[in-house]
């Protein structure tokens, strides 16, 4: 092997560590973008508790504001906000909104 073909592998070698590098700053950048498609900046899900087969507690954010809604049965239920205090006065909030609910869903 001649010293021109040492160089050439070399070379090749070099410039595919170097576009491994450029992809994976490429995606790194695209990545974020690319996750947002669903999403929107007002409204999000931030948990969800099954309480039985046919009913489930979320909590979900809208701006600033936290709220509670019992969904699923015959119909769905906004339990009401949680107070952005400290999240254990928020769910004593929710706990004696959901009190006032009629007795099939207690």
């Amino acid at each position: 092997m001649t010293v021109q073909s040492w160089a050439s592998y070399a070379t090749s070698f070099a410039l595919v560590i170097a576009l491994i590098f450029l992809l994976r700053f490429a995606i790194g950048y695209l990545q974020p973008r690319l996750g947002r498609r669903g999403r929107t900046a007002h409204l999000s899900v931030v948990e969800t508790l099954v309480v039985d087969s046919k009913r489930r507690l979320t909590l979900f954010r809208c701006d600033h504001r936290t709220g509670l809604i019992l969904m699923g049965g015959e119909t769905d239920l906004f339990l009401g906000w949680v107070s952005p205090d400290t999240e254990g006065a928020g769910l004593k909030q929710a706990e004696s909104s959901a009190s006032s609910l009629p007795e099939a869903f207690q």
